[in-house]
């Protein structure tokens, strides 16, 4: 078993589920670091298998190439914290029916499957613990993350939905993705499920330029 009593003073997430869309650059490690937080269980999803052009960027190790992906990062998050998970070996799109949990975490990698996945948690039943949603973004050096509360989530309706892929910068493909954005992310969803989990979290865009050292947070909602 895990002992998390050095973080116990700071946050308990161990009643928390959360669903985790996505176990790619930000899904993979995001998956462990919520593993290492010590939340209950998570829902994984993703219909990816692990590529060789995966590894230099993505928490997948070398001989989980040709593995989906979330099997591999349930062998991670097992090893790292034996932390349930449940396995979701397909895309999830407005039809899906997920499960009721306490955050849902979209970290895929357009805005056609963004809005896809909104669709599905809107219609997903509600929680007693009033449900929070998290939409992380990566550019190169770039992270992005939308934080929704589920009972006041206009704003982001109207963000998503009016959203187009083409609006999105085409950057070469060898400038896509580093490894250090992809910790950070997970590093940036793990403190906002530490404030949701204690209460402190407000809704909102946060907006870092790794490269730049740049980084703000604008609250929205009511």
């Amino acid at each position: 078993m895990i002992d998390h009593t050095r973080h116990m003073g700071i946050f308990n997430a161990d009643t928390l589920d959360v669903c985790l869309i996505g176990a790619g650059g930000i899904g993979a490690i995001t998956a462990i670091t919520l593993g290492k937080m010590g939340v209950h269980k998570i829902h994984l999803y993703d219909d990816d298998i692990v590529d060789e052009i995966n590894l230099a960027t993505q928490f997948h190790r070398i001989s989980d190439v040709g593995y989906r992906k979330v099997r591999t990062v349930h062998n991670s998050i097992w090893e790292f914290s034996q932390t349930h998970t449940s396995l979701n070996g397909y895309r999830v799109n407005k039809d899906t029916q997920l499960p009721v949990t306490d955050i849902y975490i979209s970290t895929v990698d357009s805005i056609a499957s963004r809005q896809e996945i909104w669709k599905a948690v809107q219609k997903s039943n509600r929680s007693a613990l009033k449900p929070w949603y998290l939409d992380a973004r990566m550019g190169a050096e770039v992270f992005e993350l939308f934080v929704v509360n589920l009972q006041d989530y206009a704003w982001y309706s109207n963000t998503v939905n009016n959203a187009n892929d083409d609006d999105i910068p085409d950057l070469p493909c060898t400038s896509k993705a580093t490894i250090y954005t992809a910790n950070i992310a997970a590093g940036h969803i793990g403190a906002a499920v530490r404030r949701i989990v204690t209460r402190k979290q407000q809704p909102g865009f946060l907006h870092h330029d790794i490269l730049h050292n740049e980084l703000s947070f604008l609250e929205m909602g009511e």
